[in-house]
């Protein structure tokens, strides 16, 4: 149903916005650090609100594909790319890998939705000014292949658990999982400043978003919620401008633009569907 739309739309917006809080943050401490607390503040707060956790063997593989090893991969990507905006970018060639994993699974997907994903990739590569790919790079295209094989693992195994239980324990795992990179990255400053940034993206993209996203993906199926995940990009660039003051570039713009479009047509069935 229409309302249903409301999934994606509330993951958009708090992955959009924490882009911004991250920049902040990282003023503060490295990447890594950064990431511990987003995973400690999220996965406390879901604790707390759903009253415990749910884990398993299923739960703890889908933990690892969709924020641990995910993770891992999109942080050490940006560290080890001499672009790292291409690198953050390439995370979101994830629907394109559904696509590839959905064909190998027997679940087809329309020409339009195909070619609209191909045109906001392209849209969201060229945002990010540069077609330099590296080690990176390469590492950045595992998180979104990754990503994508979590997706379908979740919907396939776990789309009826206790989503705030579930993302709890994601969280919580994920923060033992990855903390062995704090070896290789342990720059904190002693700020309540930035320690307030970084728990306020454990509460926006950890929390608010992952619930969100897998809600979407329970309402909505795997490539419409990803699709419609492609918009984060541009979104990012907006408020980006709005909170920090930065002006978006020209491929920035001209990217952003392409994304838009892409995911206009990827889901103009749906919306047709539902009578948009």
């Amino acid at each position: 149903m229409r309302k249903d739309y409301i999934w994606p739309a509330i993951t958009i917006l708090a992955w959009s916005v924490s882009y911004s809080l991250i920049k902040l943050a990282l003023l503060y401490m490295g990447p890594i650090p950064l990431l511990e607390i987003r995973l400690l503040a999220g996965g406390l707060v879901l604790t707390i609100i759903a009253r415990g956790i749910v884990a398993g063997k299923k739960e703890l593989v889908s933990a690892v594909l969709n924020v641990g090893l995910f993770l891992i991969c999109l942080n050490l990507g940006v560290e080890l790319s001499s672009n790292p905006a291409l690198a953050a970018v390439l995370i979101y060639t994830q629907p394109a890998f559904l696509i590839a994993l959905g064909a190998i699974t027997g679940e087809s997907v329309s020409f339009p939705r195909a070619l609209g994903t191909a045109i906001a990739l392209i849209g969201a590569v060229i945002s990010a000014g540069s077609v330099n790919f590296d080690l990176g790079a390469l590492v950045s295209l595992a998180a979104g292949f990754l990503w994508a094989l979590g997706t379908l693992y979740h919907r396939k195994y776990l789309a009826n658990e206790d989503l705030m239980k579930l993302n709890a324990f994601y969280s919580l795992a994920s923060l033992v999982m990855d903390s062995p990179l704090l070896a290789l990255d342990h720059r904190f400053t002693v700020s309540v400043i930035g320690i307030l940034y970084a728990v306020l993206v454990g509460l926006l993209a950890q929390a608010l978003g992952f619930v969100s996203w897998f809600k979407g993906i329970k309402a909505l199926g795997p490539f419409v919620t990803s699709s419609l995940g492609l918009l984060v990009p541009p979104l990012s660039y907006v408020f980006t401008f709005l909170i920090l003051g930065d002006v978006p570039s020209l491929a920035e713009v001209i990217g952003s633009a392409l994304v838009v479009g892409g995911v206009a047509l990827a889901n103009l069935e749906g919306l047709r569907k539902y009578g948009g």
